[in-house]
């Protein structure tokens, strides 16, 4: 990692290290805020981030969607412990596309996780990656629309981008884009939040793929999350490595620094349950939780009303 000027400003050392100026809910095109986390190649903690996050603004009284999206390998119902879930994403689309989605049948099509005096609805995503076809970015406004009066925001774990074209075997032999999904909702959320791993490789994997989001997403900012941050990988000085490495080569603020938390969160992928059930003061937990109070700002439909 290279360092840059030293008279920069230092920034707090505490667990979820924000930013001096908050990212406000952007509008945007949706009929509802959706949240949208990606991450490069590799796995630095996205989808366990995107549960828990959406976890903590349902905590928080937010009626929350977590929707996997991930086209490439769904992960969602697996790493809570799901194993007979309904059809969720395909059989919601197909009824958006009927017109026949009520809110009976959102729910029956929905898991509920029991949070106390909350819940979190989870609608998990596509049985096999060859149809990622089924979930095109015309369907999933359609979607967004017709859930609209049922929730408050959608947190989405996006799959990563291929940057190539892929097709499926079919008469048509048509070659689709298999990126045009995610290159519209990162273009069009409310909130971007990317999510890079504390150690080497991981972050230059996650600046490398940079200047493809900046094509889709413009000047646009996002919310940039190390996680599973650690001293081993980097050095003593791997904060301030990360910090004035990412500005440096991308221009980019880390927004937040999530611990690393290997004990608590394995326990909780083996107990099939989201951090703030299992261990509530888990290093881990408090900075998502502190992550999930910066995102939610201005992400209410009433804030947006006003």
């Amino acid at each position: 990692m290279t360092a840059i000027e030293t008279g920069r400003r230092r920034r707090p050392s505490h667990l979820a290290v924000v930013g001096e100026t908050t990212h406000p809910m952007l509008v945007g095109s949706y009929p509802v805020p959706v949240l949208a986390f990606w991450s490069g190649v590799g796995s630095p903690g996205r989808t366990t981030l995107a549960i828990n996050v959406a976890t903590e603004l349902a905590i928080a009284g937010k009626r929350v969607l977590l929707l996997d999206l991930d086209t490439l390998g769904p992960s969602i119902a697996l790493t809570l412990g799901l194993v007979d879930t309904p059809a969720g994403l395909s059989a919601v689309l197909r009824l958006v596309e009927q017109g026949r989605l009520s809110y009976d049948e959102f729910r029956r099509l929905t898991v509920t996780i029991d949070l106390g005096r909350q819940e979190l609805l989870l609608l998990t995503g596509l049985t096999s990656p060859e149809r990622w076809e089924e979930v095109s970015s015309e369907r999933f406004e359609a979607l967004l629309l017709a859930i609209s009066p049922f929730v408050d925001m959608v947190v989405a774990d996006l799959s990563p981008p291929t940057f190539a074209k892929s097709s499926l075997i079919h008469p048509s032999i048509k070659i689709q884009n298999r990126d045009t999904l995610f290159e519209s909702i990162v273009a069009k959320c409310s909130k971007l939040i990317t999510i890079a791993g504390a150690d080497p490789v991981s972050a230059k994997r996650f600046l490398e793929a940079q200047s493809y989001l900046t094509d889709v997403r413009g000047a646009q900012e996002q919310f940039v999350v190390v996680n599973r941050f650690r001293t081993g990988a980097i050095g003593a000085n791997a904060k301030t490595e990360l910090v004035e490495s990412f500005e440096s080569i991308a221009r980019l603020r880390i927004d937040a620094f999530v611990p690393d938390d290997a004990e608590n969160i394995d326990r909780a992928m083996r107990n099939g349950l989201p951090l703030a059930l299992l261990k509530r003061s888990s290093p881990a937990r408090l900075a998502i939780a502190e992550l999930a109070k910066q995102l939610a700002i201005g992400g209410s439909k009433a804030a947006r009303r006003g």
